[in-house]
């Protein structure tokens, strides 16, 4: 038995007579009866599994509703039945729900007919929205801080006294990325560029990424906080722009050294999209096309009913749509750092330096990112 819907909760023809009923309740000014017996016109006893009276102003319509909870299609000797029926009891028409759909024929001729058939089945993945009902992925939340910053640069005093020892403190924080205290300046023409912060805002996040890559699910899924520790270098070599003016001496910047400490902090993500509902199915029509999607959240009285795609024209998935299994994630601004975390689990970049090279358009800053062994090393897998 498939448990991964909701249709085997009315395993049986009582059961499914009972939800087609519910189905109908509350549809306008009506009157559902399920199991009707009557004589009709002519003084024989028939049976209906669910009768629908629907009144207006002046007139009321009878639908007459058969339930095939069955394992096989329904037969077009069910039509004949049905059609008969809804003349002897002067019915105003007819409708077959079942769970495994029509022959070829009986679809023709209820057509013939004006006879409804809708089969009942659970939602497909598609219909859920995929990856479908159950979702199962991996979330990675990597975050990062710089340490030991360390600059290669040659100072020109602009003053006359010496200023005795100097060290220049950056605090990787977004006003600092907008200060033009840490604005560049072109060692060429003199004129202002880009930001200093803002460049090892970017290369945090280029090099966050790209240790983000390097790493799959660890410890079998489980939740676990995984610690890089890897060095780093931000070359200036290739831009013009790359003098920070200070207030008693400009600083000619060609690399600066530091190390990155990432957590990348690992998750399950488990969720059941019909955790809430009491039953969300499908209701599809196999005479006019008609498809609607019908759900009750737990605990509620009321059916709620929704237009689906047409069959003949379903809704266009993405390129690559998510599939359970699949690793997320997401990298953490420059500016969040790791607070107090602790890691239970680390896993070293040795024997590399993960390089940023900065070049400009303009006075646009471009990076990009390359992994250059250290004298002797080679690099290690995480």
């Amino acid at each position: 038995m498939d448990v991964s819907g909701f249709m085997h909760k009315y395993y049986d023809w009582a059961a499914f007579e009972t939800f087609v009923k519910d189905l109908h309740e509350g549809d306008g000014d009506v009157t559902v009866q399920r199991d009707v017996t009557e004589v009709d016109r002519y003084g024989a006893k028939r049976q209906t599994d669910v009768k629908i009276v629907r009144r207006s102003r002046f007139q009321q319509f009878i639908t007459l509703v058969e339930c095939k909870r069955w394992k096989e299609p329904v037969s077009r000797d069910r039509i004949d039945v049905l059609a008969s029926s809804i003349e002897a009891l002067g019915a105003s028409n007819g409708v077959i729900f079942t769970t495994t759909g029509f022959e070829e024929g009986a679809i023709a001729y209820a057509k013939a007919k004006g006879i409804e058939l809708y089969v009942i089945r659970d939602l497909t993945p598609e219909e859920w929205g995929l990856p479908g009902r159950h979702i199962s992925l991996t979330l990675h939340v990597t975050a990062a801080e710089f340490r030991n910053i360390q600059f290669k640069a040659e100072a020109f005093m602009l003053v006359d006294a010496a200023p005795g020892h100097m060290e220049l403190k950056i605090d990787l924080n977004p006003n600092n990325a907008l200060d033009p205290d840490f604005d560049l300046f072109s060692v060429n023409t003199g004129e202002r560029g880009p930001n200093l912060v803002g460049i090892l805002g970017d290369a945090h996040g280029m090099i966050l990424a790209a240790l983000g890559k390097s790493v799959g699910v660890f410890d079998e899924g489980k939740q676990s906080i995984l610690e890089i520790i890897a060095p780093c270098e931000l070359d200036f070599t290739r831009t013009e722009f790359h003098q920070l003016r200070l207030p008693k001496l400009a600083a000619r910047i060609e690399r600066i050294g530091f190390a990155i400490r990432a957590h990348i902090s690992q998750s399950a993500i488990n969720v059941d999209r019909g955790s809430d509902l009491d039953f969300a199915v499908m209701v599809e029509s196999y005479v006019s096309a008609k498809r609607l999607v019908a759900h009750r959240r737990i605990g509620a009285a009321e059916i709620v009913f929704q237009n689906a795609a047409s069959s003949e024209n379903p809704p266009t998935s993405a390129e690559h749509p998510l599939q359970n299994g699949s690793l997320i994630s997401v990298y953490c601004s420059p500016w969040v750092g790791l607070g107090s975390t602790v890691a239970n689990k680390t896993g070293a970049v040795l024997g590399q330096t993960i390089q940023v090279v900065v070049e400009t358009e303009g006075h646009k800053p471009q990076l990009s990112l390359v992994a250059q062994p250290l004298p002797g090393g080679t690099p290690a897998q995480i």
